[in-house]
C-alpha cells in the first residue's frame, strides 16, 4: 500500500513539474508586449513570467494580464474579445534584469493558441515592460521546446493597454514558467488501482 501511495505521489508530482521557455534579452521598451502561446499537445498552466522593466530599481511595477482565445495577431488595438484576467506586481530590477512576475491565477493553455498581453500600467512615462527588437535589427519572433511554442512580434508603448504607439517587430523578452496538467486517465487509473488494493486489504 505504501508503495502505491508513493507511486501516486510521484506520478502526480512529475505531471505538475514546472518547466520554462526562455526568449532573448531586452534591448528596447517600454510599455507592454503581446505573445501567442501554443501547447504542443498537453494542456498547460502558465504560472509566472520573468520580464525586465524600465524605471527606478526597487520600485513596484503593476502589470495587467490580458488573454484571448486565439492569436493576438490583428487584435492589438482594442480590448474587444480580450479578458483582463488579473493585475499583478513585480519589483523593478534594472533595464536588463528579468524579475519574477507570479500570476495570482494561472493561464490555462488548452488546445490551440492563446493570445496574451502583458502591459505595465505605471503612470510614469518610460517605466514599462522592456522587450526586444529595433527596426534596424529585426529580432527572432518564435521560440519553442517539446511542450510549448511562443510567438511574439508586437509591442505598445505607454501605460494604457492597447493604447500608445504600436511597434513591430518587437518581441517578448523573458521567461515563461508553466506546468503540465495531470492527465485525467492517469489519475483515474491510479485511483482505481488504489481502491482495488484497499478492497483486497479489507477482505483479508
Amino acid at each position: 500500500m505504501k508503495y502505491l501511495v508513493g507511486l501516486c505521489m510521484c506520478v502526480v508530482a512529475a505531471s505538475a513539474m514546472g518547466q520554462t521557455l526562455t526568449t532573448a534579452a531586452p534591448n528596447n521598451g517600454s510599455g507592454g508586449v503581446f505573445l501567442d502561446l501554443t501547447p504542443t499537445s498537453t494542456t498547460l498552466f502558465v504560472t509566472q513570467f520573468d520580464v525586465a522593466f524600465s524605471g527606478t530599481v526597487g520600485t513596484t511595477a503593476p502589470v495587467e494580464v490580458w488573454t484571448r482565445s486565439g492569436s493576438y495577431v490583428g487584435f492589438t488595438g482594442s480590448s474587444a474579445g480580450w479578458t483582463l484576467t488579473q493585475t499583478v506586481s513585480a519589483v523593478r530590477g534594472g533595464a536588463a534584469v528579468w524579475v519574477p512576475m507570479v500570476l495570482t491565477t494561472p493561464i490555462v493553455l488548452g488546445p490551440g493558441t492563446t493570445g496574451v498581453l502583458l502591459h505595465c500600467t505605471t503612470t510614469t512615462t518610460g517605466q514599462g515592460i522592456r522587450y526586444t527588437g529595433t527596426s534596424a535589427a529585426p529580432p527572432q519572433t518564435t521560440w519553442s521546446n517539446a511542450d510549448l511554442t511562443l510567438f511574439s512580434d508586437v509591442a505598445r508603448t505607454g501605460g494604457v493597454p492597447f493604447g500608445g504607439s504600436q511597434f513591430t517587430p518587437r518581441t517578448f523578452s523573458g521567461v515563461v514558467y508553466y506546468s503540465a496538467v495531470p492527465e485525467p486517465m492517469t489519475l483515474a487509473g491510479l485511483g482505481i488501482g488504489f481502491a482495488a488494493l484497499l478492497r483486497r486489504r479489507r477482505a483479508k
